[in-house]
């Protein structure tokens, strides 16, 4: 939702007489993040199939996930932000919305630097 709003945030909003899609920076931003977001989705599919199989490193598995997907969410959640400027984290977009429940999600049970010392120290 965070990358779609944002998608069509830049195909619609015009600077400098061109739409801010146009701008290859903020082209290669985008790229960036479409990037976190498929290996955080990846790696979420990985941690379901471990669970199905009842893989026995399913909770070292989990808390690699949790760190890598928490910091993907952060960054898609912070390159968001900076792309719609000042009203990202007005409430009248979602997009503020978005990046608090993301900031809630990563500390619940834990943040991406504790789980990625648990995976490290996982047998």
């Amino acid at each position: 939702m965070l990358n779609t709003a944002t998608l069509d945030y830049t195909k619609t909003r015009k600077q400098f007489g061109v739409t801010l899609g146009s701008f290859q920076i903020l082209q290669h931003r985008m790229v960036d993040m479409f990037i976190a977001l498929e290996e955080a989705t990846s790696l979420m599919q990985h941690l379901n199939l471990a669970v199905a199989d009842g893989d026995p490193q399913v909770s070292k598995l989990a808390s690699g996930a949790k760190s890598k997907i928490g910091e993907a969410a952060r960054f898609v959640g912070e390159q968001a932000i900076q792309l719609h400027g000042g009203m990202g984290m007005s409430d009248e977009l979602n997009v503020g919305h978005y990046f608090k429940r993301i900031a809630a999600i990563n500390i619940q049970f834990g943040d991406p630097t504790y789980h990625l010392l648990r995976y490290a120290h996982a047998a």
